[in-house]
């Protein structure tokens, strides 16, 4: 990419007349197999292997096209092509064991290099990955060797990875999480050591997403059953099916994106309402099991009884009413839990970024569950039944989103 070019990438491009500006023809994506990898081309990060993330990214970008050299894995997904056969345009050259920042395919569409212009893409470590041409006349037998790419900035050799050793799965993984947008560019402990083995354990399995919609949803529900024995292992275990349920829930979107930046699954809509609507259905399922505990196993007096029945009844009725709301496609933030991070930025307190994406209300009635006694997760659910209940009673009229 030369200076001219990142120019062009600085400076916006003026408007022109209609028809004034000729066709420009796309980069044709040419992927090569890896004869230095020591990991099979066919080995999958978050679902696809690297070819095939490779492909569905240049083709939503706008690559001209996808060939394939003998040897390559994958070559299904393109156009198979011999050593010599004739190129006649811009191209990327790459190995099928190579990952790229789409948003850097995306600049080679827009601002295509000079036909005598070449450079290479080296990963963090200085390997080559791939070639970026002006004009390729035929198919190259290896990856031609010229000098790195001046990137433009913000992207660098931390944007392309290419899987040789059982190492390089990890690099590969960072940055198929960071480029597809999966989730935000925090460091946080709980995404590292819970989020992404639940993510790919999610991702290696061909399931529909509806399947683990339902796997969130029996889990939260499961939460009803357990709560009602009111001993110490069904606490614990209504607490674990609850927190597992909502975590499952919100990985949904992710898996999403993943699949549908593969083209492997389109949105529906239905589907993100129902796994939203996991949290608050499980939150009424304890409410409602836990009420039920604490009344059947505990000698009081009769107010005393009424005033618990009450509480715990308003709790499971705030929460379904939010449920509702979700499922009927509504994004009132009327009922809603308010995010324990933004409460915490407004009270002025800073909660750990290690943390970050974590069902922490969730882990809260957890840790409350493993003291043995069914109020102390209970106090934790009423705590947010109030939260939700202040919104409605002093948040704006009219208060929409989410």
């Amino acid at each position: 990419m030369s200076e001219s070019l990142q120019a062009r990438v600085a400076t916006p491009a003026q408007p022109e007349r209609t028809g004034t500006r000729p066709h420009v023809r796309g980069p044709v994506l040419i992927l090569l197999p890896d004869g230095d990898a020591r990991v099979a081309a066919n080995t999958e990060v978050l679902g696809a292997t690297s070819a095939g993330r490779l492909v569905a990214a240049a083709r939503r970008v706008g690559f001209d096209g996808v060939v394939f050299a003998p040897g390559t894995i994958g070559a299904g997904q393109g156009r198979e092509v011999a050593t010599g056969d004739g190129i006649g345009g811009p191209a990327l050259i790459a190995f099928d064991t190579a990952t790229i920042r789409a948003g850097l395919l995306e600049l080679m569409v827009a601002h295509p290099l000079d036909g005598d212009e070449r450079y290479t893409l080296y990963d963090g470590v200085g390997r080559p990955v791939a070639t970026f041409c002006g004009h390729l006349d035929q198919v190259p037998a290896g990856l031609p060797i010229c000098e790195e790419l001046p990137y433009p900035e913000g992207i660098g050799p931390a944007d392309v990875a290419r899987i040789v050793d059982p190492e390089d799965l990890s690099a590969a993984l960072a940055l198929v999480i960071d480029g597809e947008g999966v989730f935000p560019s925090i460091p946080s402990m709980w995404r590292r050591k819970v989020g992404v083995p639940t993510l790919r354990w999610m991702a290696r399995r061909r399931a529909p997403t509806a399947q683990f919609e339902l796997v969130a949803l029996v889990l939260v529900f499961a939460a009803l059953p357990l709560s009602l024995a009111g001993n110490h292992v069904g606490l614990l275990l209504a607490a674990l099916c609850l927190l597992f349920g909502v975590h499952t829930s919100k990985l949904i979107k992710s898996l999403r994106i993943l699949r549908g930046n593969l083209g492997l699954e389109s949105g529906d809509v239905a589907g993100e309402r129902l796994a939203r609507a996991a949290r608050p259905l499980g939150h009424a399922a304890m409410s409602g099991g836990l009420t039920y505990s604490i009344l059947a196993q505990t000698d009081r007096a009769d107010i005393a009884g009424v005033v618990l029945l009450a509480a715990g009844a308003g709790a499971t009725v705030l929460a379904l009413v939010q449920a509702r709301n979700l499922l009927r496609g509504r994004e009132a933030l009327v009922f809603a839990l308010p995010d324990a991070h933004a409460v915490a930025t407004r009270l002025g307190v800073r909660l750990p970024p290690l943390i970050e994406g974590a069902p922490l209300f969730e882990l809260a009635i957890g840790f409350a569950a493993l003291s043995g006694y069914a109020a102390a997760p209970w106090a934790i659910l009423l705590v947010g039944a109030a939260a939700r209940l202040w919104r409605w009673y002093a948040g704006p009229l009219g208060a929409d989103g989410d």
